[in-house]
């Protein structure tokens, strides 16, 4: 399984925490660790997710089991700090054939233990690893809500640039939030927007 070591840190100290952690690609006997970090996320952060902590929570632990089964377009990476699972993002594949040089980045969370670590910018840094080494895809797209200024500089920093930001485009409560949508483009004969 690789380390996370080679992550790129500021100090010794985050170095040091980094090779703590372990990445690896989730499968189905993982999924109760899975739902249960991603529904804490949905609770936590209800204006960070487009899906609903009740609408995922109502769902049977099978349907999260299919979701990173080896038939899945979906692939999600998890960070293990020794056996725990601790931080997750997915890379979703299209599957409709004018889209299918697109990947879509999902679900990234950190548990709150383990934030500060750097091992949120090493597990991006492993999802998008993966998806230069998919030929057909050329570029990533996500989309983060634009309120969540952590989370945009984490995603700039890895290359990311935003395209547009959708006013109202989820609603928490009676709280319109917008949604920024943003691109990495992983071919050479790209360029950015």
């Amino acid at each position: 399984m690789p380390t996370i070591e080679r992550a790129r840190t500021s100090t010794d100290h985050d170095r040091a925490a980094l090779a703590r952690y372990t990445i690896r690609r989730l499968g189905p006997g993982d999924a109760a660790a899975y739902r249960a970090l991603r529904l804490q996320g949905l609770r936590d952060h209800p204006d960070a997710f487009t899906s609903s902590h009740d609408e995922e929570s109502a769902k049977p632990l099978a349907v999260t089991a299919s979701r990173i089964g080896a038939d899945s377009p979906d692939r999600v990476y998890g960070a293990f700090r020794g056996n725990t699972l601790c931080a997750v993002v997915g890379l979703g594949c299209e599957t409709r054939a004018k889209a299918r040089h697109k990947g879509v980045v999902f679900g990234m969370f950190v548990a709150p233990t383990d934030v500060g670590h750097g091992v949120g910018s090493a597990l991006l840094a492993h999802a998008i690893d993966a998806a230069r080494r998919e030929a057909r895809l050329t570029q990533l797209v996500l989309t983060v809500t634009d309120t969540n200024a952590a989370a945009v500089r984490l995603y700039e920093r890895a290359g990311f640039r935003s395209f547009g930001v959708e006013p109202r485009a989820i609603r928490v409560g009676d709280e319109y939030l917008p949604k920024n949508h943003m691109i990495l483009l992983l071919d050479p004969a790209g360029s950015a927007p």
